[in-house]
């Protein structure tokens, strides 16, 4: 099975809290830019990120 693509887990997670950018960025500590381009396919996470957004949608499911 595929590993998960980290923007589709993003633009999930923001769908099921009704969260947008802004709001995600500030509580798990990243840059909006880094998501919006995270989001678009643009930029890949390096290893830290991936793993702060991970365990951030992790412990607020």
């Amino acid at each position: 099975m595929d590993k998960p693509n980290i923007a589709e887990m993003i633009i999930q997670y923001e769908k099921n809290k009704d969260m947008n950018d802004t709001q995600f960025a500030f509580e798990s500590h990243l840059s909006v830019e880094r998501i919006h381009n995270l989001k678009s396919g643009d930029y890949k996470a390096t290893a830290d990120e991936e793993k702060t957004i991970l365990e951030y949608i992790k412990l607020h499911q």
